[in-house]
């Protein structure tokens, strides 16, 4: 995969990579999974909504289908 950063967080990138000594790519890659990480319960949550969303579907789904 290639990501195309802005300039300013380019700069910011390759001074953390010289003070850290880590290389650009780890370093991103620690970002993303700290990132996700954050994230996880948002995603646990979207999820559960869609899960929800389906089960409601079917539930009208035969609803209706007693009705008839």
């Amino acid at each position: 995969m290639n990501i195309k950063l802005s300039e300013g967080l380019d700069k910011k990138l390759k001074s953390a990579s010289d003070v850290l000594g880590f290389d650009e790519q780890r370093i991103i890659e620690r970002a993303i999974l700290f990132y996700l990480d954050a994230i996880e319960k948002q995603i646990e949550l979207k999820r559960e909504f869609i899960e929800w969303d389906n089960l409601s579907d079917e539930a009208i789904a035969d609803f209706e289908a007693a009705l008839c």
